[in-house]
């Protein structure tokens, strides 16, 4: 396999597409475990409602509005692994506004570690904050390589063309 520009980018949707899903899955087991569905001493989880219950419960947070939110990154969580898993599958090498699935992927996924940031401060939970901050800026720097670096220059029907590897060097047919 050439290692392309284009390769480097779809690379970068790949991880998005896998640590989403493994991020999607350990809450939804995490979420088994708490309903009792699943051991204790299950570990494949995520910890993230024994820490929703540590910062809300000292702040009268009702377990049912817990529940839902918890639900509700999971939901949104899953979403934007299945747009970033969509990307990968159609990803060209166009100029990111031709990529509908990848401004779709990565922008579900701006705005769900936005709204946890703002959830972080509603809830006073500064410890994560800087966590969620790290991946916002993250995507932010995905949907920057995206953009800024050079894609493959095809055309509808052509199947094999030529791209700039990661050295500089043309590579072709």
């Amino acid at each position: 396999m050439r290692i392309t520009l284009s390769v480097i980018k779809r690379f970068a949707l790949l991880f998005w597409a896998a640590w989403l899903s493994a991020v999607a899955t350990t809450n939804v087991l995490n979420g088994l475990q708490a309903l009792g569905s699943l051991p204790e001493s299950f570990k494949f989880v995520s910890g993230n409602w024994q820490w929703i219950n540590q910062v809300m419960d000292p702040l009268g947070v009702p377990r049912g509005l817990q529940a839902a939110l918890f639900a509700g990154a999971i939901a949104w969580e899953t979403l934007a692994a299945m747009l970033f898993w969509w990307a990968v599958a159609t990803y060209r090498g166009r100029p990111l506004a031709q990529e509908k699935a990848a401004v779709y992927a990565c922008g579900v996924n701006l705005a769900l570690w936005a709204a946890f940031q703002v959830l972080d401060e509603v809830f006073m939970a500064y410890q994560p904050e800087g966590v969620h901050r790290l991946i916002f800026v993250s995507q932010i720097a995905t949907l920057l390589l995206l953009h800024l670096l050079p894609g493959t220059a095809q055309q509808p029907g052509i199947i094999d063309t030529d791209e700039t590897r990661a050295d500089g060097s043309l590579g072709g047919r």
